[in-house]
């Protein structure tokens, strides 16, 4: 078996030692192993094509969640299985597939488990896994990524300070022959039923039940923004009366305040030119080992 590892050197705290050496020693001496790593954004998927040339049987992710995205991308639709080796901060694909940070561990799965195929969301042309967020959930993101402090503590400051200064946003949702027009909050759309640090903002998602899970939250004042929290916090968003939750397989976005939407994309803020963007599920679209 010819296994190629893409590692980011510099996933979450950079605390991991991902060496040629010592994955060689995890797995048989007839097994051919090849480690790249990562040296700028984008370069991951960039590998992957090149993996595919050099007839990989397996291509292992090691990062976080934008690396885990740039490698699965790259897969999509093709033969080849990813494996996973989270080396993040938030780890939400990981979290849902129940593999663990420990490197040992998560390297036994890869030479153990199964190949499964999940599904894939599609914004545009990019693909998403775990999920896609508007609103403030990208707001969030964006601030997150500006403090470079990736752990829970620096996700949840950057949360806070969005959430006071906050203002949701006008958008028309085009979605099973229905027009949705609101100020919304809050939109969330996701493949996976964990969004990273073990918070879950769609319980019931399934990552290969060919649709994608949206969360629809409405314009929001102070203390229903400070409900909000606390209902994610204690996984029952669902209860909340401004709160929309429904399965789907595609629907398109409009933004109505002339400004070009923006996004999170599996924790990844992501900035448009476009008024409007189009979202579907992509079933089947990646083999993937856990």
């Amino acid at each position: 078996m010819k296994y190629i590892f893409i590692v980011n050197p510099n996933s979450g705290n950079a605390k991991h030692e991902i060496t040629l050496d010592f994955l060689q020693s995890k797995f048989e001496p007839t097994d051919e192993i090849v480690l790249k790593e990562t040296k700028y954004q984008f370069h991951a998927k960039e590998l992957v094509k090149e993996a595919i040339l050099e007839h990989a049987d397996i291509v292992v992710a090691c990062g976080g969640d934008g690396t885990i995205n740039e490698v699965a991308s790259a897969l999509v639709n093709t033969k080849i299985p990813l494996g996973i080796i989270p080396a993040g901060s938030g780890n939400g694909l990981a979290s849902n597939l129940a593999i663990p940070k420990d490197i040992d561990k998560a390297i036994e799965i890869i030479r153990t488990k199964e190949i499964k195929t999940i599904d894939a969301g599609r914004v545009e042309d990019n693909y998403f896994f775990s999920n896609l967020g508007f609103g403030i959930d990208a707001s969030v993101i964006q601030a997150y990524e500006e403090k470079q402090k990736r752990t829970f503590t620096g996700y949840m400051d950057a949360s806070v300070k969005t959430l006071l200064n906050y203002k949701s946003k006008l958008f028309r949702i085009y979605i099973d022959g229905a027009i949705i027009e609101k100020n919304f909050y809050y939109l969330f759309c996701s493949n996976s039923n964990i969004a990273g640090y073990g918070i879950s903002f769609t319980p019931n998602a399934d990552l290969a039940d060919g649709e994608l899970d949206l969360l629809m939250i409405e314009d929001l004042d102070v203390f229903e923004q400070f409900y909000f929290s606390v209902l994610v916090l204690a996984k029952k968003i669902d209860i909340m009366e401004k709160a929309r939750y429904r399965k789907v397989k595609k629907f398109s976005l409009e933004s109505l305040d002339n400004e070009p939407i923006s996004y999170q994309l599996d924790g990844e803020f992501q900035t448009t030119n476009l008024l409007k963007v189009k979202v579907e599920v992509v079933p089947n679209a990646l083999k993937i080992i856990y």
